[in-house]
């Protein structure tokens, strides 16, 4: 452990520094980035994100900048209530430095890769109900995590608990949807390279969010076709809503539909806000990236293009 301070911008806004201990082990957090644990001198344990050093530290920094970000915007549109354990919490950052960094609570139980396989019985309610909450508070902050899959989702079978963690591919709705690194096979083909199209919407994660219900339910299953999912139940389970997650984005049903439509229970936000609300997010998000970067482009017709908006309306 390395004794000294930490200087950062709370999630709030405000800046503040304390004495800390910062383990000298780092550990992979995603693309191009690296974690190691802090522990605050009033004893709050955290897990600070940098960039990876190396020829793609370029990439490190842009991933850092989605997480600081997201993050900012989740903190904002959840703050008027407790924030959700369905979703990594961002406790700070420290954006404007030659080492710069963020501050995320500890996440919570293992990866679905190794704790997918052993949930079953009602614990498959919980999660099913828990990641499909998740996404409902991403889409009403008006963000697309975009890497969802078996290393960003994880599973606590303690507390029965999801948690959707990774912000670093993260963007938000209306932008023009560009290609998504990883797994082929756990990207959707409107963001894979050389058929990415459209512009971004609370449906983008609904394919692989289909995915990893299918792999749960079946204990590690892949699901490669179509007529798996009436051999599982789940189209049964979901009032009929399912078959359509692993279409094309125009006509997939959101989390918000699975939830209420499809299991019949309340999502904990209302339908994701309208056109209005999220250009005003989408303006935000720019001007912070703007600072940062004074020489990147904004992406053509940012705030004109308005299809992505009939996502919003309820049942697809």
């Amino acid at each position: 452990m390395i004794a000294g301070k930490v200087q950062f911008r709370l999630y709030t806004g405000e800046q503040t520094e304390a004495e800390a201990e910062i383990d000298d082990l780092e550990f992979p957090a995603g693309e191009f980035l690296v974690a190691r644990s802090v522990r605050l001198a009033d004893g709050t344990e955290l897990r600070q994100h940098r960039p990876a050093s190396g020829p793609q530290r370029r990439e490190g920094y842009e991933r850092l900048d989605n997480e600081i970000l997201a993050g900012r915007r989740l903190c904002e549109a959840v703050g008027w209530g407790g924030y959700p354990l369905e979703l990594a919490r961002l406790h700070g950052d420290e954006a404007t430095s030659a080492e710069p960094y963020t501050l995320f609570h500890p996440y919570l139980g293992e990866p679905l890769r190794e704790a997918g396989r052993h949930i079953i019985g009602d614990e498959f309610d919980s999660f099913v109900t828990g990641l499909l909450t998740g996404l409902c508070w991403l889409a009403g902050a008006g963000l697309a995590h975009r890497a969802l899959g078996l290393d960003t989702v994880r599973w606590d079978g303690r507390r029965r608990q999801v948690q959707i963690t990774d912000f670093s591919r993260s963007t938000v709705f209306g932008v023009p949807r560009t290609p998504v690194t990883g797994t082929p096979g756990w990207i959707s083909r409107e963001q894979r390279a050389g058929t990415a199209y459209g512009t971004v919407g609370p449906r983008d994660d609904m394919w692989v969010a289909g995915r990893l219900i299918f792999f749960v339910r079946n204990q590690g299953e892949d699901l490669t076709e179509r007529g798996q999912i009436a051999s599982s139940g789940l189209d049964e389970l979901f009032g009929g809503l399912f078959n359509r997650v692993i279409g094309p984005p125009e006509g997939r049903p959101t989390a918000w539909d699975l939830l209420n439509d499809g299991l019949g229970r309340r999502a904990p936000v209302p339908h994701p806000a309208d056109g209005r609300t999220l250009i005003a997010s989408r303006e935000r998000f720019m001007l912070a990236r703007q600072q940062r970067h004074p020489d990147a482009a904004e992406p053509p017709g940012f705030n004109h293009d308005l299809d992505w908006g009939g996502d919003h309306g309820p049942g697809g």
